[in-house]
C-alpha cells in the first residue's frame, strides 16, 4: 500500500508538461482515495500490520480523507496554474505533505509518529510563505512553528520516559508505569504528553496561531489546515488513549471543560467576526472542542463519534474555505462589509453555499448531525452541567453559519463584484465533491 502511494507520487512528476503534471496529480490523489475506500471494509473492527504500518478503520478513514482533500486542494488552486506561479514546486509540496500525513495516520511507533508529525510542518510553512497573500505571512508562519515546537519538545521527552520503562514505543502494545509513581505525577506527565496534540487541534487558549495562519495562507493552505492538519491532533490523542487505556487521568476533566467553554467563546467571536476566513477558522475551534470532549471521555461511542466529527468537519470546513476563496477572487476582499448580493449575481452558487453552511451547523441529513448528537450524548453522560455550554455552542453554530450566508448572499448588489467573472464548472465540481461525502458518509456511522 505504501509502495503504491510512493510510486504514484513520483509518477505524477515525470512529465515536463506542467498542465499534464497538474491533472495527473489530481487523478493520482483521487485514485488513492478510492483505493483506500475499497480497503476500508477489510479493516472493520480489525487492526492489521502491513509492511510495519498499522491500519484499522480509524487510519483508513483518515487516509481516505487526506487523499480526497489533497486532490481538491490542487483543483481549488487553479489560479496558480493560470499564473504559472511555481507550478511544479506547488504540486511537489502538496504531494509531499499528503505523504507525511498518511505516514502519521498509519504509524504504529510513537517516535516515528513524532517525526512525521513534525515533518508535516515544513510543507505547510512553505505553502504559507511562498504562495501566501500578505506580507504578514512570515509572522503567521512563525506563530505556527513556535506553538507547535513548544508542545512537541515535552512530547519527545515524555516519549523517552515511556521507552525507558517499557522498552518499546509501540502504539499497539499497552504501556504501563511503575507503581510508585504518584497520581499527580502521572497527570502532569499526561498533560505534557498530549499538549502538542491539543495545540494542533487547537484547544481554546493555544489557538491564536490558527486564525493567523488561515488568513495569510492561500486557499490550499487553508484547506489542508482545516481539513487535515487539525485532525492530526485528534488522531494522536486517540492513539495515546489506546496505549494507556488502563489508566484514569482526572486532568482530562479539566481539558473537557476548557474545550467546551472555549467552544462557546469561539462561537461568540464568530458572530462578531468581520473577516470571512477568520470566521470559518474560529468555527473550527468549537467543532474540535466538542470532538475533544467526546474522545477524552475514553468511551467507545465517544471515540467513534469523534472520528465522524473529524471526517465531517474536514470536508465541511475545507469546502467553506474553497468557496470563500471563490468569493475573494470575485471581490478582492475577505471583509463581509463588501461581500453582498451574490444571490442576484449567481443563484446556483448561493444554493451550494447554503447547503455547506447548513452542513456546518449540523442540519440533517449530514454526517455532522450524527456526530454532534453522539458527542453531546457522551458529554452529558460525563456531567449534566455541560448541557448549558453545549446548548449555547449548537445555537451559536447555527447563528454564525446563517450570519455568514446572509451577509454574503443577501442585500444590495455589491459594486465591488466583477460581473464579467462567472463561476466555472470546475468550481461547482469542487463544491459538489465537498458536499456529497458529507451526505452519504452518514451510513459509515452505523458500520464503524
Amino acid at each position: 500500500m505504501l509502495m503504491l502511494s510512493i510510486s504514484l507520487f513520483f509518477l505524477g512528476l515525470l512529465s515536463k508538461n506542467n498542465n499534464l503534471n497538474w491533472y495527473k496529480s489530481i487523478w493520482v490523489l483521487l485514485f488513492l482515495s478510492f483505493f483506500f475506500s475499497l480497503k476500508f471494509y477489510s479493516y472493520m473492527g480489525v487492526s492489521k500490520s502491513e509492511w510495519g504500518f498499522l491500519m484499522d478503520n480509524i487510519s483508513c478513514l483518515l487516509t481516505i480523507l487526506s487523499c480526497w482533500i489533497s486532490g481538491l486542494m490542487i483543483m481549488s488552486s487553479y489560479k496558480i496554474l493560470k499564473d504559472k506561479n511555481y507550478i511544479l514546486s506547488f504540486i511537489f509540496n502538496i504531494l509531499m505533505l499528503n505523504l507525511f500525513i498518511i505516514l502519521v495516520f498509519i504509524q504504529k511507533n510513537l517516535f516515528l509518529l513524532y517525526i512525521f508529525f513534525e515533518s508535516s510542518l515544513i510543507p505547510t510553512l512553505m505553502l504559507i510563505l511562498v504562495w501566501g497573500y500578505q506580507p504578514e505571512r512570515l509572522q503567521a508562519g512563525m506563530y505556527m512553528v513556535i506553538y507547535t515546537i513548544i508542545g512537541a519538545l515535552p512530547f519527545l521527552l515524555m516519549s523517552l520516559l515511556i521507552f525507558s520503562y517499557n522498552g518499546h514505543l509501540s502504539m499497539i502494545l499497552v504501556s504501563k508505569f511503575p507503581v510508585f509513581y504518584s497520581i499527580g505525577f502521572l497527570n502532569i506527565w499526561w498533560c505534557f504528553m498530549i499538549l502538542v496534540f491539543l495545540i494542533k487541534l487547537p484547544i481554546y487558549g493555544v489557538h491564536l496561531w490558527l486564525p493567523k495562519a488561515h488568513v495569510e495562507a492561500p486557499v490550499s493552505g487553508s484547506m489542508i489546515l482545516a481539513g487535515l492538519l487539525l485532525k492530526l491532533g485528534g488522531y494522536g490523542i486517540v492513539r495515546l488513549l489506546q496505549m494507556f487505556k488502563s489508566y484514569f487521568f482526572f486532568i482530562n476533566e479539566a481539558f473537557i471543560s476548557l474545550a467546551i467553554v472555549g467552544g462557546v467563546l469561539s462561537s461568540l467571536i464568530c458572530v462578531r467576526q468581520p473577516d470571512m476566513k477568520s470566521l470559518i477558522a474560529y468555527s473550527s475551534i468549537g467543532h474540535m472542542g466538542m470532538m475533544l470532549a467526546g474522545v477524552l471521555s475514553n468511551t467507545e461511542l465517544g471515540i467513534k463519534m469523534g472520528l465522524l466529527m473529524m471526517i465531517s468537519h474536514g470536508l465541511c470546513s475545507s469546502g467553506l474555505f474553497s468557496m470563500a476563496n471563490m468569493l475573494y477572487e470575485k471581490v478582492g476582499s475577505r471583509s463581509l462589509m463588501y461581500l453582498k448580493g451574490f444571490i442576484s449575481f449567481s443563484p446556483s452558487f448561493s444554493m451550494w453555499f447554503f447547503l455547506l453552511c447548513a452542513a456546518n451547523m449540523a442540519a440533517p441529513p449530514s454526517l455532522n448531525l450524527m456526530s454532534e448528537v453522539g458527542l453531546i450524548t457522551v458529554t452529558l453522560f460525563l456531567s449534566k452541567i455541560f448541557i448549558v455550554p453545549l446548548a449555547l455552542m449548537t445555537f451559536f453554530a447555527a447563528v454564525y453559519s446563517m450570519f455568514l450566508f446572509v451577509n454574503t448572499q443577501h442585500g444590495y448588489f455589491s459594486y465591488f463584484i466583477n460581473p464579467g467573472m462567472n463561476f466555472s464548472l470546475i468550481q461547482y465540481m469542487i463544491i459538489f465533491f465537498h458536499w456529497l461525502p458529507i451526505q452519504i458518509l452518514i451510513f459509515i456511522g452505523f458500520m464503524i
